[in-house]
């Protein structure tokens, strides 16, 4: 079935796109082009801009001046032959061209089908067809090196070299347990175990990379605790760049989550400001201290203000002896353009250095920042190009490496080399379904279901 939908953005715009992709793209084509003069269309020159008319197929008439490319399979997009109609932006003009094509015989795309068909014609492993999306959705630089590398296959090269190096020892069990009175030997037997010992190294590797490609797709949470009147509201301003946040002198002003993105280190940073730690004077306040406090717990980063301007308080004391122990504490000393800054005392209680800055006056902040960035970026190593960005990939990668381990156990007990084939097979089906082979079609739909529609 060939299928249309509009693959940009609705609103005002200097061009629309209206998108085609089946077997009877080429009868839209001729359907709803015309040259300029009138004229039939003709035969397009493949992936060369062709300039003409949209009509409505019933009638004729005119809906817009268009431009025309059109691509035919294998080497295209869905593998399929493809029509890409460049439009008016705006409202209407890319609104009547896809009602051209829905008329002339294509339906509506479902959210994400484009990819969807690339993937099931082969053209990209479900990785890179994930990673399309993440690259749309991509909140920073760094965000966007680490998705492209993966569409352009980096993760990809890194399970199809595994599978590979599975492939040996996986032939020489079975050709042990197809011929039992040959003996694989000492030899053989080492060769095996160092195959599969070596892969599940790898497998290890990968999965440390998870925590910092969790960051780099879904971003780095940093949560702003203390007691009311510290300036969290204002920090979070400041950091934001924009009034975000009431800020009054009155206490308790925030009651609910606020929150904003910024870029630290080249990561995005989403940074949510809570209500002041204190005992609620009401339903409504100890709601706003209950949420903080799960904020708290959820948070990839705690940045716990106090009041640089005055020694601290019990209260402030109280909550750095409770949040001492997380390794996860970033101490922020605000008000620093005050005077006083008891930093060495909440350095005893924490034992972590605090960052001093000013809401008002941005002192210090570029520096806070920084260490957000460090911390959101603590993951990144050599190791790191391809990382896991997904809960799926890091469940099917774990599975892998679990599936060798037993592996290598039985191996190295020298007993049952059909657990252990079955085990090396195990292994190999969950490196398979991570790149898409095999996928149930009900994840698949909830994957591409994501997609907006056009992609």
């Amino acid at each position: 079935m060939t299928i249309a939908a509009v693959a940009t953005p609705p609103g005002e715009g200097a061009i629309a796109i209206v998108r085609v992709s089946g077997p009877d793209a080429c009868g839209v084509a001729r359907a709803v082009l015309r040259r300029r003069d009138g004229g039939a269309v003709g035969n397009l020159e493949p992936r060369r801009a062709w300039v003409g008319v949209a009509v409505e197929p019933g009638t004729g008439r005119v809906i817009d001046e268009v431009l025309a490319l059109w691509m035919p399979g294998p080497a295209s997009y869905t593998r399929e032959d493809v029509l890409e109609i460049q439009c008016h932006g705006g409202h209407v003009a890319a609104r009547r061209v896809l009602e051209a094509c829905l008329e002339s015989g294509a339906r509506l795309a479902r959210p994400g089908e484009f990819t969807l068909r690339a993937f099931l014609n082969g053209r990209i492993d479900l990785v890179q067809a994930e990673s399309v999306l993440d690259v749309i959705r991509a909140r920073s630089d760094e965000a966007l090196r680490v998705h492209e590398a993966l569409l352009a296959g980096a993760l990809s090269r890194d399970v199809e070299r595994w599978q590979q190096a599975l492939t040996e020892p996986l032939a020489l069990l079975e050709a042990h347990l197809d011929f039992p009175e040959e003996d694989i030997g000492a030899l053989d037997a080492d060769r095996i175990l160092e195959r599969v010992r070596s892969v599940a190294s790898d497998l290890e590797e990968k999965l440390g990379t998870w925590a910092w490609g969790r960051t780099a797709r879904e971003g780095f949470t940093a949560v702003l605790v203390g007691v009311p009147n510290t300036g969290k509201s204002s920090l979070l301003n400041r950091l934001l760049g924009e009034d975000r946040a009431i800020v009054t002198e009155i206490p308790g002003t925030t009651r609910d989550l606020l929150e904003g993105w910024v870029q630290a280190g080249g990561l995005p940073v989403r940074v949510v400001d809570t209500a002041g730690l204190r005992p609620a004077g009401d339903r409504v306040e100890e709601e706003g201290v209950r949420r903080a406090r799960r904020a708290v717990e959820r948070a990839d980063c705690v940045l716990l203000v106090c009041d640089g301007s005055r020694g601290l308080s019990h209260e402030e004391r109280e909550e750095a002896r409770a949040l001492a122990g997380r390794g996860n504490l970033i101490p922020v000393v605000n008000k620093v353009d005050l005077g006083r800054v008891p930093e060495g005392d909440l350095e005893a209680l924490t034992g972590v250095p605090p960052v001093c800055v000013s809401a008002k006056t941005g002192e210090g902040v570029g520096h806070l920042l920084r260490v957000l960035g460090e911390r959101a970026g603590a993951g990144r190593g050599p190791s790191a190009e391809a990382p896991l960005t997904r809960e799926r990939h890091r469940r099917h990668v774990a599975e892998a490496l679990g599936c060798l381990r037993r592996a290598a156990e039985i191996l190295e007990e020298g007993r049952y080399p059909e657990v252990a084939a079955s085990e090396i097979h195990g292994a190999r089906r969950h490196l398979a379904e991570l790149l898409g082979w095999g996928t149930p079609e009900d994840v698949l739909d909830r994957i591409f279901s994501q997609f907006c529609i056009g992609k």
